[in-house]
């Protein structure tokens, strides 16, 4: 297959430094928390995490889903569990996607502890219709993952479609999600409709001609067709993500994403009721 196409690129609007938020003395993650959310609409929060030791006890969510991809290299998995059932191990090169509704409990914790989870935790709108509707998990295992190779790069296309090869899952605000390797100079064209708002986190190398001091992302243009790719001398590591807006008004408090500070606080309410189940924290061995 071609990697270059012969149509409008979607070029960077904008650089955006990606700090370290440290969850214990080991643990941390570089975060993309948007200023301005509308710029990354159906998009909350990324989380570029590394995670050997640290526990995401028991907490709840609603509105959105909560999205965990484990990079295919990562050394450890991270055992989830909500409070509908769900209990699995996210092993390298999975996604795992809890779409909250209404609301849930879960809990995060590494598989093996010493071993770190490395991946990105990714916060997804739920537009208002579906805020309400009951908790559900999809799952996708590393062998479930097309895989698309073009000179100079490989993609792990997780969601969406790419390249001839597609991944789907069910849930209700669809977006797409690349995993990128580009070889030193590498070039990649990846189309995409202009409808679509994009951004991708760099988790190593960078492209050529982006200036950046550390972990960073990058916010592209819509003013073209494909957004065009090119590493710079020690090639790059990249995911896409990418989607349609919901245009519509958020408001976020922890962990509950609404439409205004009412759906929060109904959130709220519902959650110290008991209505989003309940989970025990797993106990050590």
């Amino acid at each position: 297959m071609s990697a270059v196409l012969q149509t409008p690129t979607r070029g960077v609007a904008e650089v955006i430094d990606m700090p370290w938020h440290a969850f214990g003395a080991t643990s941390g993650a570089w975060t993309l928390h948007p200023r301005v959310l509308a710029d990354f609409d159906p998009f909350v929060m990324v989380d570029h995490f590394v995670m050997p030791d640290a526990v995401f006890a028991p907490h709840p969510h609603a509105g959105f889903s909560a999205v965990t991809y484990l990079f295919d290299d990562s050394e450890g998995g991270v055992r989830n569990r909500d409070s509908f059932g769900t209990a699995n191990d996210i092993l390298p090169g999975a996604l795992h996607w809890t779409q909250a509704g209404r609301g849930m409990v879960h809990e995060e914790l590494p598989s093996v502890p010493g071993r770190a989870a490395h991946g990105l935790q990714i916060f997804v709108n739920s537009a208002r219709a579906n805020k309400q509707v009951p908790p559900a998990a999809f799952h996708l295992t590393p062998d479930q993952v097309p895989l698309v190779e073009a000179r100079g790069a490989t993609v792990r296309v997780v969601l969406g479609d790419f390249g001839g090869a597609v991944s789907r899952i069910g849930a209700h605000t669809a977006v797409t999600l690349l995993d990128i390797t580009l070889a030193p100079h590498g070039r990649l064209d990846v189309p995409l409709p202009r409808s679509q708002q994009a951004f991708a986190v760099v988790v190593r190398g960078g492209l050529d001609g982006v200036t950046a001091a550390g972990a960073h992302a990058l916010r592209f243009d819509a003013a073209g067709d494909a957004i065009a790719l090119a590493a710079g001398a020690d090639g790059a590591r990249l995911v896409l993500l990418a989607g349609e807006p919901l245009r519509e008004p958020v408001f976020t408090h922890g962990p509950f994403v609404g439409n205004d500070a009412a759906d929060v606080a109904a959130m709220i309410r519902r959650y110290q009721a008991g209505q989003m189940g309940a989970l025990a924290p797993t106990v050590p061995a």
